[in-house]
Protein backbone atom coordinates (compact mmCIF):
# COMPACT_ATOMS: atom_id res chain seq x y z
CA UNK A 1 0.00 0.00 0.00
CA UNK A 2 2.97 2.33 -0.51
CA UNK A 3 1.05 4.20 -3.21
CA UNK A 4 -1.89 4.96 -0.90
CA UNK A 5 0.54 6.20 1.75
CA UNK A 6 2.23 8.48 -0.79
CA UNK A 7 -1.13 9.84 -1.96
CA UNK A 8 -2.10 10.59 1.64
CA UNK A 9 1.23 12.35 2.19
CA UNK A 10 0.78 14.53 -0.89
CA UNK A 11 -2.83 15.34 -0.06
CA UNK A 12 -2.08 16.28 3.55
CA UNK A 13 0.64 18.67 2.38
CA UNK A 14 -1.79 20.31 -0.07
CA UNK A 15 -4.57 20.57 2.50
CA UNK A 16 -2.10 22.40 4.76
CA UNK A 17 -0.85 24.62 1.91
CA UNK A 18 -4.35 25.70 0.89
CA UNK A 19 -5.77 25.70 4.43
CA UNK A 20 -8.64 23.36 3.54
CA UNK A 21 -10.58 21.58 6.33
CA UNK A 22 -10.68 17.80 5.93
CA UNK A 23 -14.19 16.41 5.49
CA UNK A 24 -15.62 13.51 7.49
CA UNK A 25 -16.85 10.21 6.08
CA UNK A 26 -20.65 10.16 6.27
CA UNK A 27 -21.82 7.17 4.19
CA UNK A 28 -20.42 4.21 2.29
CA UNK A 29 -22.08 2.17 -0.45
CA UNK A 30 -21.18 -1.16 -2.02
CA UNK A 31 -23.09 -0.95 -5.29
CA UNK A 32 -23.52 -3.74 -7.81
CA UNK A 33 -20.55 -2.34 -9.75
CA UNK A 34 -19.04 0.56 -7.81
CA UNK A 35 -17.99 1.17 -4.24
CA UNK A 36 -18.89 4.73 -3.23
CA UNK A 37 -18.07 7.03 -0.31
CA UNK A 38 -19.90 10.23 0.64
CA UNK A 39 -18.52 12.92 2.94
CA UNK A 40 -20.31 15.45 5.17
CA UNK A 41 -20.22 17.96 2.28
CA UNK A 42 -22.29 15.50 0.21
CA UNK A 43 -19.42 14.88 -2.20
CA UNK A 44 -19.20 11.36 -3.61
CA UNK A 45 -16.33 9.32 -5.00
CA UNK A 46 -16.02 5.90 -6.62
CA UNK A 47 -13.90 2.82 -7.20
CA UNK A 48 -14.78 -0.06 -9.47
CA UNK A 49 -15.32 -3.26 -7.48
CA UNK A 50 -12.64 -5.27 -9.22
CA UNK A 51 -10.18 -5.91 -6.39
CA UNK A 52 -10.08 -8.65 -3.76
CA UNK A 53 -13.00 -8.36 -1.35
CA UNK A 54 -14.38 -9.79 1.87
CA UNK A 55 -18.06 -10.72 2.23
CA UNK A 56 -20.05 -7.51 2.76
CA UNK A 57 -21.01 -8.54 6.30
CA UNK A 58 -17.34 -8.40 7.27
CA UNK A 59 -17.02 -4.83 6.03
CA UNK A 60 -19.95 -3.49 8.03
CA UNK A 61 -18.20 -3.23 11.40
CA UNK A 62 -15.03 -1.84 9.79
CA UNK A 63 -16.91 0.92 7.96
CA UNK A 64 -19.16 1.78 10.92
CA UNK A 65 -16.02 2.44 12.97
CA UNK A 66 -14.97 5.00 10.35
CA UNK A 67 -18.27 6.89 9.92
CA UNK A 68 -17.97 10.42 11.29
CA UNK A 69 -14.17 10.46 11.28
CA UNK A 70 -11.97 12.73 9.12
CA UNK A 71 -11.02 11.12 5.81
CA UNK A 72 -7.29 11.16 6.55
CA UNK A 73 -7.87 9.37 9.86
CA UNK A 74 -10.02 6.75 8.09
CA UNK A 75 -7.22 6.10 5.60
CA UNK A 76 -4.58 5.83 8.32
CA UNK A 77 -6.67 3.36 10.33
CA UNK A 78 -7.26 1.15 7.29
CA UNK A 79 -3.60 1.23 6.28
CA UNK A 80 -2.61 0.01 9.74
CA UNK A 81 -4.61 -3.18 9.14
CA UNK A 82 -2.31 -4.12 6.20
CA UNK A 83 -5.18 -5.96 4.50
CA UNK A 84 -5.33 -6.04 0.68
CA UNK A 85 -9.09 -6.67 0.80
CA UNK A 86 -9.43 -3.09 2.07
CA UNK A 87 -7.75 -1.60 -1.01
CA UNK A 88 -11.02 -0.79 -2.79
CA UNK A 89 -12.19 1.21 0.23
CA UNK A 90 -8.82 2.96 0.43
CA UNK A 91 -8.98 3.99 -3.23
CA UNK A 92 -12.50 5.37 -2.74
CA UNK A 93 -11.48 7.36 0.34
CA UNK A 94 -8.32 8.64 -1.37
CA UNK A 95 -10.47 9.80 -4.29
CA UNK A 96 -12.86 11.53 -1.91
CA UNK A 97 -10.06 13.27 -0.01
CA UNK A 98 -8.46 14.42 -3.29
CA UNK A 99 -11.67 15.95 -4.65
CA UNK A 100 -11.39 19.47 -3.09
CA UNK A 101 -7.89 19.78 -4.55
CA UNK A 102 -9.05 19.19 -8.14
CA UNK A 103 -10.56 22.61 -8.86
CA UNK A 104 -9.35 24.55 -11.89
CA UNK A 105 -7.73 27.19 -9.69
CA UNK A 106 -5.85 24.85 -7.35
CA UNK A 107 -4.74 22.57 -10.18
CA UNK A 108 -3.40 25.56 -12.14
CA UNK A 109 -1.43 26.63 -9.09
CA UNK A 110 0.28 23.20 -9.20
CA UNK A 111 1.04 23.35 -12.93
CA UNK A 112 -1.87 21.13 -14.00
CA UNK A 113 -4.26 22.17 -16.76
CA UNK A 114 -7.91 21.10 -16.45
CA UNK A 115 -10.18 21.15 -19.50
CA UNK A 116 -13.83 20.13 -19.46
CA UNK A 117 -15.21 17.16 -21.38
CA UNK A 118 -13.53 14.23 -23.10
CA UNK A 119 -11.69 15.38 -26.21
CA UNK A 120 -8.38 13.44 -26.36
CA UNK A 121 -6.62 15.86 -28.69
CA UNK A 122 -3.81 13.57 -29.80
CA UNK A 123 -2.98 12.44 -33.32
CA UNK A 124 -2.51 8.65 -33.13
CA UNK A 125 -1.89 8.08 -36.84
CA UNK A 126 0.99 5.64 -37.39
CA UNK A 127 0.95 4.76 -33.68
CA UNK A 128 0.44 1.46 -31.89
CA UNK A 129 -2.24 2.03 -29.26
CA UNK A 130 -3.22 -0.05 -26.24
CA UNK A 131 -6.48 0.33 -24.31
CA UNK A 132 -6.71 -1.39 -20.93
CA UNK A 133 -10.43 -1.80 -20.24
CA UNK A 134 -12.38 -2.01 -23.50
CA UNK A 135 -14.68 0.98 -24.03
CA UNK A 136 -14.82 4.81 -23.85
CA UNK A 137 -11.81 5.49 -26.10
CA UNK A 138 -12.79 3.25 -29.00
CA UNK A 139 -13.90 6.20 -31.15
CA UNK A 140 -10.50 7.84 -30.78
CA UNK A 141 -8.57 4.75 -31.85
CA UNK A 142 -10.60 2.49 -34.13
CA UNK A 143 -9.40 2.86 -37.74
CA UNK A 144 -7.39 5.93 -36.71
CA UNK A 145 -4.12 4.34 -35.59
CA UNK A 146 -1.58 1.89 -36.97
CA UNK A 147 -2.57 -0.89 -34.55
CA UNK A 148 -5.29 -0.95 -31.92
CA UNK A 149 -4.83 -3.43 -29.07
CA UNK A 150 -7.63 -3.87 -26.52
CA UNK A 151 -7.04 -5.64 -23.20
CA UNK A 152 -9.84 -6.66 -20.86
CA UNK A 153 -10.43 -9.16 -18.07
CA UNK A 154 -13.84 -9.95 -19.55
CA UNK A 155 -14.05 -13.22 -21.52
CA UNK A 156 -14.52 -13.25 -25.29
CA UNK A 157 -18.23 -14.07 -25.06
CA UNK A 158 -18.91 -10.74 -23.32
CA UNK A 159 -17.18 -8.63 -25.98
CA UNK A 160 -16.89 -10.48 -29.29
CA UNK A 161 -19.70 -11.38 -31.72
CA UNK A 162 -19.53 -14.31 -34.13
CA UNK A 163 -21.44 -14.14 -37.41
CA UNK A 164 -21.70 -17.72 -38.69
CA UNK A 165 -22.75 -18.46 -42.26
CA UNK A 166 -22.55 -21.63 -44.34
CA UNK A 167 -19.00 -21.06 -45.55
CA UNK A 168 -17.41 -18.70 -43.05
CA UNK A 169 -17.41 -17.16 -39.58
CA UNK A 170 -16.88 -13.42 -39.16
CA UNK A 171 -15.68 -12.09 -35.81
CA UNK A 172 -16.70 -8.59 -34.69
CA UNK A 173 -15.57 -5.92 -33.84
CA UNK A 174 -13.00 -5.89 -36.63
CA UNK A 175 -9.65 -4.11 -36.89
CA UNK A 176 -8.85 -4.58 -33.21
CA UNK A 177 -6.31 -6.96 -31.68
CA UNK A 178 -8.08 -8.34 -28.62
CA UNK A 179 -6.35 -9.76 -25.53
CA UNK A 180 -9.21 -10.96 -23.34
CA UNK A 181 -9.88 -12.93 -20.19
CA UNK A 182 -6.55 -12.32 -18.46
CA UNK A 183 -4.28 -9.64 -17.05
CA UNK A 184 -2.72 -7.33 -19.62
CA UNK A 185 0.66 -8.11 -18.03
CA UNK A 186 0.44 -11.54 -19.67
CA UNK A 187 1.18 -9.65 -22.90
CA UNK A 188 4.31 -7.66 -22.08
CA UNK A 189 5.60 -8.43 -25.58
CA UNK A 190 2.74 -6.28 -26.91
CA UNK A 191 2.91 -3.62 -24.18
CA UNK A 192 6.59 -2.88 -24.74
CA UNK A 193 5.96 -1.85 -28.37
CA UNK A 194 3.01 0.48 -27.76
CA UNK A 195 3.29 4.20 -28.52
CA UNK A 196 0.12 5.01 -26.56
CA UNK A 197 -1.25 3.33 -23.45
CA UNK A 198 -4.59 4.36 -21.91
CA UNK A 199 -5.74 2.33 -18.92
CA UNK A 200 -8.91 2.19 -16.87
CA UNK A 201 -8.80 3.44 -13.30
CA UNK A 202 -9.75 -0.11 -12.32
CA UNK A 203 -6.02 -0.85 -12.58
CA UNK A 204 -5.61 1.38 -9.52
CA UNK A 205 -8.03 -0.81 -7.60
CA UNK A 206 -6.42 -4.12 -8.53
CA UNK A 207 -2.98 -2.50 -8.16
CA UNK A 208 -1.68 -3.40 -11.63
CA UNK A 209 -1.32 0.17 -12.95
CA UNK A 210 2.37 0.73 -12.16
CA UNK A 211 3.45 -2.64 -13.52
CA UNK A 212 1.55 -1.94 -16.75
CA UNK A 213 3.05 1.54 -16.97
CA UNK A 214 6.57 0.16 -16.46
CA UNK A 215 5.98 -2.50 -19.14
CA UNK A 216 5.12 0.19 -21.72
CA UNK A 217 8.72 1.31 -22.12
CA UNK A 218 8.20 2.93 -25.53
CA UNK A 219 4.94 4.78 -24.85
CA UNK A 220 4.92 8.55 -25.28
CA UNK A 221 1.27 9.05 -24.32
CA UNK A 222 0.52 7.40 -20.96
CA UNK A 223 -2.98 7.91 -19.66
CA UNK A 224 -5.47 6.72 -17.09
CA UNK A 225 -9.24 7.28 -17.08
CA UNK A 226 -12.47 6.86 -15.16
CA UNK A 227 -13.95 7.84 -11.78
CA UNK A 228 -11.61 5.42 -10.00
CA UNK A 229 -8.70 7.68 -11.07
CA UNK A 230 -9.90 10.89 -9.45
CA UNK A 231 -7.33 10.52 -6.71
CA UNK A 232 -4.32 12.85 -6.49
CA UNK A 233 -3.32 13.87 -10.01
CA UNK A 234 -0.07 15.04 -8.40
CA UNK A 235 0.70 11.41 -7.55
CA UNK A 236 -0.37 10.06 -10.95
CA UNK A 237 1.84 12.54 -12.82
CA UNK A 238 4.68 11.83 -10.39
CA UNK A 239 4.28 8.12 -11.21
CA UNK A 240 4.75 8.67 -14.95
CA UNK A 241 1.31 9.37 -16.43
CA UNK A 242 0.98 12.45 -18.64
CA UNK A 243 -2.76 12.37 -19.34
CA UNK A 244 -5.74 11.85 -17.02
CA UNK A 245 -9.44 11.71 -17.81
CA UNK A 246 -11.77 11.67 -14.84
CA UNK A 247 -15.26 12.62 -13.76
CA UNK A 248 -17.14 14.04 -10.82
CA UNK A 249 -20.77 13.29 -9.97
CA UNK A 250 -22.88 16.43 -10.39
CA UNK A 251 -25.06 15.50 -7.42
CA UNK A 252 -24.52 12.64 -5.00
CA UNK A 253 -28.22 12.16 -4.19
CA UNK A 254 -29.20 11.91 -7.85
CA UNK A 255 -26.43 9.40 -8.46
CA UNK A 256 -27.39 7.28 -5.46
CA UNK A 257 -31.10 7.36 -6.32
CA UNK A 258 -30.26 6.00 -9.76
CA UNK A 259 -27.85 3.43 -8.34
CA UNK A 260 -30.43 2.07 -5.93
CA UNK A 261 -33.15 1.74 -8.57
CA UNK A 262 -34.25 -1.79 -9.47
CA UNK A 263 -33.16 -1.04 -13.03
CA UNK A 264 -30.46 1.67 -13.07
CA UNK A 265 -31.78 4.25 -15.54
CA UNK A 266 -28.81 6.43 -16.39
CA UNK A 267 -25.64 6.53 -18.40
CA UNK A 268 -22.67 7.39 -16.20
CA UNK A 269 -21.57 10.34 -18.32
CA UNK A 270 -25.01 11.98 -18.13
CA UNK A 271 -24.78 12.54 -14.36
CA UNK A 272 -21.08 13.39 -14.32
CA UNK A 273 -18.92 16.42 -15.04
CA UNK A 274 -16.11 15.14 -17.28
CA UNK A 275 -12.63 16.62 -17.33
CA UNK A 276 -9.12 16.00 -18.66
CA UNK A 277 -5.87 16.86 -16.89
CA UNK A 278 -2.41 17.53 -18.32
CA UNK A 279 0.80 18.59 -16.63
CA UNK A 280 1.98 21.87 -18.13
CA UNK A 281 5.13 22.59 -16.10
Amino acid sequence: MKDIKRILELNLALYKKYDIPIANLEEFVFGFKWAMAIDNNKKISFALRIGKEKPIAEYESIIRELIGKPLDQCIVELLLKEDETLRTILVVLSNLMSKPLNTVELLKDRGIERSEGLNFKYDVKDMKVGLIGYGVYIRFFLNKCKEFHAFDLLPEKQILSYHISKDSTEVYPKNIYFHLGEDALKHTDVLKDLDVIIMSGSTLVNNSYLDILNACTKAKIKGIYGPSSELSPDYLFESGFNYIFSMNAKDSKTYLDCSFAAIPNFETFEVMDLYELKKVN
